[in-house]
């Protein structure tokens, strides 16, 4: 066993939070805290505090490396911890138990009552399996932790929506703890223009798989693009490629060895010591770019990620942020992390340090951000108002020059700055602008307007140019 973690105030905060939200009467708090923040070790914390009044605890995730993490971090808080895995048992009165879902939930006339149990990344307890679980222990206080409290429909985690939880205890926001150095700042390259997922069908709320690998074979410079931008952003830096399918990742992979960097795939379908071999393989060097297919959105725990690739289209915030933060742990000389969507996520569903409200029972709400910006015309950075060089690329801006478009296949950076103050320009003065889709699209989102404005919008300015109506309408 070893020391006990030093919490940092905010934890410390936390954790005292959740205390008064089971002495206020609340069975089941639902605590949200940003990736990387250090969740796992709260929830040990207050494991140690259940254990104190006697209860049996049981810690429930749903990935092996989840159950693998929690036991870790429960032994370094003073609760020993048995993890049940495929094919193992454990005594009915063993006092801590940390299982994966799929594992437990075929055991529970063997595994005795429990009086707390934690839901790890809670956003999928909404599921039959986990409701079965807890369904054995009616008793138990429950405690849900995840970065993302919302389901992949948008709806919320709240009793009052269906879901189990029934008081929500925010962190603090990812932009905040950025500002105190827990979280590593992050820089978005973003496309000219949306991918065009009009023609993809919707299962089980998201893009259909198989339509997406249809989508990406379509149009071959995706990766193309892709590898020029990490060559261009973040060349030999470490970094996780988010995939559509097994097939899509390897030739992703394919095409990043034969522009002559160390890349690989994983996915679910590799035995359990590849996997590790090869995610370990990002901390070590080995590995330079990592394709995953649906396997490293959460958990993952490499705080040398200095880049993240989006290759993947979603329509889930959930799974749009646990990819961002992926890459947001700080490490020795690791000044920013680089975010390169290829596929319009950040223009979707924004920034991770992007304002939002959380709710258990409408989701999330975006807010607004800081002060106007200047695009690099060589490299799409973006800089402050006032700059005479970049501050990426150290060019000399162009006295009196006006932004220039990027060549197709580009990625531009959009920052908070930029997107706050066109939003908050008055209406004659947006028309009379000329914006790029990714604007339009921000700029409705943080003012709340339906689709069909920045559709509009687009129609509108094409015509005002004196050109056929935006490409990309659908």
């Amino acid at each position: 066993m070893g020391d006990a973690p030093v919490l940092r105030p905010y934890q410390s905060d936390l954790i005292e939070a959740l205390r008064a939200a089971f002495r206020m009467g609340f069975r089941a708090p639902l605590l949200q805290l940003a990736t990387a923040a250090g969740k796992t070790v709260i929830f040990a914390a207050a494991a140690h505090g259940a254990r104190a009044k006697g209860r049996r605890v049981l810690v429930l995730a749903h990935r092996i490396e989840l159950v693998k993490q929690a036991a870790d971090k429960l032994a370094t808080a003073g609760v020993p911890a048995s993890m049940l895995v495929a094919g193992g048992t454990v005594p009915a009165d063993t006092c801590a138990v940390v299982a994966s879902i799929q594992t437990i939930v075929n055991r529970l006339d063997t595994i005795g009552d429990f009086g707390f149990i934690v839901l790890d990344e809670a956003h999928h307890a909404t599921a039959p399996t986990w409701r079965k679980v807890l369904a054995a222990c009616p008793a138990a206080w429950l405690l849900g932790v995840t970065a993302t409290p919302v389901r992949l429909d948008g709806t919320g985690l709240g009793v009052e929506a269906g879901g189990l939880f029934d008081v929500l205890v925010e962190g603090p926001a990812i932009a905040e703890l950025t500002r105190m150095g827990y979280l590593a700042p992050a820089r978005y390259f973003v496309p000219e223009r949306r991918l065009d997922t009009s023609g993809i069908a919707t299962v089980g709320g998201d893009y259909s798989a198989a339509g997406l690998e249809r989508l990406m074979a379509a149009d071959s410079r995706i990766v193309g693009d892709c590898i020029d931008a990490y060559r261009r952003h973040a060349s030999h830096q470490p970094a996780i490629c988010f995939v559509v399918t097994v097939a899509h990742g390897e030739a992703v992979a394919a095409q990043f060895r034969a522009a002559g960097y160390r890349a690989a795939c994983v996915h679910g379908e590799l035995p359990a010591a590849e996997r590790d071999a090869l995610i370990a393989g990002l901390g070590n060097g080995r590995i330079e770019v990592l394709c995953s297919c649906e396997l490293i959105s959460e958990g993952l725990d490499v705080p040398a990620v200095g880049a993240v690739i989006l290759l993947r289209p979603t329509q889930s915030l959930g799974l749009h942020l646990q990819q961002l933060g992926r890459g947001l742990r700080p490490a020795p000389g690791k000044e920013c992390l680089i975010v390169l969507d290829h596929v319009g996520n950040v223009l979707a569903h924004g920034r991770a340090d992007d304002a939002r409200r959380w709710s258990l029972a409408a989701g999330a709400v975006r807010g607004t951000g800081e002060a106007p910006v200047k695009r690099c015309p060589e490299c799409g950075a973006a800089n402050a108002i006032a700059a005479r060089t970049c501050e990426n690329c150290g060019a000399d801006f162009p006295v009196g020059e006006r932004d220039l478009t990027p060549a197709p296949g580009e990625l531009v950076e959009l920052t908070r700055q930029r997107i706050d103050w066109l939003s908050h320009q008055p209406h004659h003065r947006l028309r009379g602008m000329v914006l790029s889709e990714a604007e339009v699209h921000a700029v409705g989102r943080e003012r709340g307007y339906k689709p069909g404005w920045a559709r509009f919008y687009l129609r509108e300015q094409a015509e005002r140019m004196g050109g056929p109506p935006h490409a990309n309408q659908s």
